[in-house]
């Protein structure tokens, strides 16, 4: 071959290697830019409150629920006044969750438990959860409905209490 005909094809094959190259590089930053929850929960913002990862755990009869949730404060303190699933309308156990100014809570079966009776909730499908404040704006999220199996197994089980002396 002509060693003036070869330049032309190196540089055809290199530029076409080079783009392959850079629409490759482009396309994978742009998918490692998207923000995605890495979790079962929804997550919604009411406010200054951001509600994170929710989602209710329910019996496979689906009369008993509890509603798993975190929730960062980034204004002054509130507090979470009632949840309704469903129909179904609860407390947290104790009182009112006290959300502090910069600070977070979290509803669940380690710390303050939100239990729905009667909730109609059924695993594997979506259910209407609404979180009413003190101050914060209310918010409605559908959260998926997990059954108590698996890492949620203990999520109906009330924690044990501690014997007294």
């Amino acid at each position: 071959m002509n060693p003036v005909r070869r330049q032309p094809v190196a540089t055809l094959a290199a530029v076409s290697v080079l783009a392959l190259a850079l629409a490759g590089c482009g396309s994978v930053r742009t998918q490692t830019q998207q923000w995605y929850t890495p979790a079962d929960g929804v997550s919604a913002e009411a406010g200054d409150v951001a509600v994170r990862n929710v989602l209710v755990v329910a019996s496979e009869s689906g009369d008993a629920s509890t509603v798993l949730a975190s929730f960062a404060n980034r204004g002054e303190r509130d507090r979470l006044v009632e949840v309704r699933v469903g129909e179904a309308t609860a407390t947290p156990t104790g009182g009112d969750l006290t959300i502090p100014a910069g600070g977070y809570a979290t509803l669940g079966p380690e710390g303050t438990r939100l239990d729905v009776d009667d909730a109609d909730t059924v695993p594997g499908s979506f259910v209407e959860v609404e979180f009413l404040f003190e101050d914060a704006p209310r918010i409605t999220v559908d959260a998926l409905v997990q059954p108590a199996e698996g890492v949620y197994e203990d999520a109906l089980i009330a924690p044990r209490e501690l014997p007294t002396e």
